[in-house]
């Protein structure tokens, strides 16, 4: 039978019950009309429950796997409630990824930029371990130590891989995290197994420029779980953004040294020179230190570079450059002032030991053999010096430097290829005032 005749059989069923029903009520009852059609109407609706639930019942019966459907039903919605789960957690992943991003291409110091790097990877990884290898100094072919959170640094102090290690061979077939203890026996040197023994799971490679200066290496899970799929790809990811980073800070350093240095000679140039002489001016002022300034030229050296050329003349600068880096201590300053003039700031030195300094410096340049020397007037390449202290012989920065000027002014007039202090200076107009009779 078809569907639209059996819902009208229901309906004509549905009426003639309910009009025996009333007929029964109206006539053999006193009961109003209106509650007669309501009793009426409620036991029709009764028996056609009752009617229907047994139809379902056999259904039931006759379809075991509609209870299974039912409990399916059950089972797709907590996948549902933990896939919605799991979607949060990357979405608040990815968040966290694109705030560290952010964070890692602001910082443009490499050191700092690498603790931050490791502070982010702990975080977003919940391990409490993590390492940073980048080349040697000694030897750009091999990686060393350069930080490490959760390890004894001094341990590691003498532990390097060289960068032509098998495994290296595997990142440069793709750019992602690696599991140590899914790589097979034949990449794993001894030194991996010392690393996986020391708790580091797994590596991922630094890689400015598509090639691999470094790896970061990261300890077990806190809760001792394997690290999943998705925390690999983040690690992949944050090794990325670090490579990005790492490689900006490099090149603003880079940039920020060039700014500051003498193209000639390598030395510092005079804008670092007065930002340097401001700070360890402040820097003496606070702790009530000495600090000396040194100038010095090269004599008659226009001479020099007129008979030679100026490329000769270059050589002799670069030369005395290189002489005055092997006198200096790593806390001096030394600068190119300008031209043949140069400069060294020696910090809580006083006037005797500046003035040591100077006539070793001197005599080191009067006895070396410069190309053709032979031609200044004193048959050798030689430099004058002045010097003055802070704070003895001046409280500011323009007068230290004018007073130091004066000194290799009067050196150079005073037979040159010599050392003054100022004070020699102020000696001499002291004693010229009184012979000429004029009050002191």
């Amino acid at each position: 039978m078809k569907k639209g005749h059996l819902f009208f059989l229901y309906i004509v069923l549905f009426l003639a019950v309910e009009a025996i029903l009333f007929f029964l009520l109206h006539t053999l009852s006193d009961l109003p009309l209106h509650i007669s059609i309501m009793i009426s109407l409620c036991a029709v609706l009764v028996l056609v429950w009752m009617f229907n639930r047994n139809l379902f019942n056999k259904f039931l019966k006759d379809n075991p796997l509609s209870v299974l459907q039912i409990d399916t039903g059950k089972e797709t919605n907590h996948k549902l409630q933990n896939m919605a789960r799991m979607m949060k957690k990357q979405i608040y992943d990815l968040h966290n990824l694109f705030e560290v991003s952010i964070n890692l291409t602001s910082i443009l110091e490499p050191q700092q930029l690498i603790k931050s790097s490791i502070l982010s990877l702990i975080g977003q990884l919940q391990t409490n371990q993590a390492m940073v290898f980048l080349p040697s100094k000694g030897n750009p072919n091999n990686i060393s130590l350069l930080y490490a959170k959760g390890y004894d640094k001094k341990k590691w102090k003498n532990f390097t891989i060289s960068l032509s290690d098998p495994i290296f061979a595997k990142f440069n077939e793709k750019m992602i995290a690696v599991d140590l203890q899914n790589v097979e026996e034949e990449f794993l040197s001894h030194k991996w197994i010392q690393m996986m023994n020391s708790g580091i799971s797994m590596i991922a490679p630094i890689i400015p420029k598509k090639k691999i200066k470094g790896i970061i290496a990261v300890g077990n899970k806190m809760n001792q779980e394997f690290f999943t799929r998705s925390e690999r790809e983040i690690f992949s990811l944050l090794a990325h953004f670090i490579s990005v980073a790492f490689s900006n800070s490099i090149l603003y350093q880079k940039m920020e040294q060039i700014s500051i240095t003498d193209g000639l000679t390598g030395l510092y140039n005079y804008r670092y020179f007065k930002k340097r002489l401001e700070d360890e001016i402040l820097r003496a002022k606070r702790y009530n230190h000495e600090l000396s300034l040194i100038l010095f030229d090269v004599d008659y050296f226009k001479n020099y570079n007129d008979m030679l050329g100026h490329p000769a003349g270059d050589k002799a600068l670069k030369t005395i450059a290189q002489l005055l880096k092997t006198t200096v201590r790593k806390s001096d300053i030394a600068v190119r002032y300008g031209g043949e003039e140069f400069a060294i700031i020696l910090p809580e030195e006083g006037h005797q030991n500046a003035l040591n300094f100077a006539e070793r410096l001197r005599k080191l340049i009067e006895t070396f053999e410069f190309d053709q020397e032979d031609v200044q007037p004193f048959g050798k390449l030689t430099i004058s010096l002045g010097i003055a202290s802070f704070p003895v012989d001046a409280a500011e920065i323009k007068t230290l430097i004018k007073k130091t000027d004066n000194a290799l002014y009067h050196a150079k007039h005073t037979g040159r290829n010599r050392s003054c202090v100022i004070t020699e200076v102020q000696k001499k107009k002291t004693e010229e005032r009184g012979e000429s009779g004029r009050p002191l």
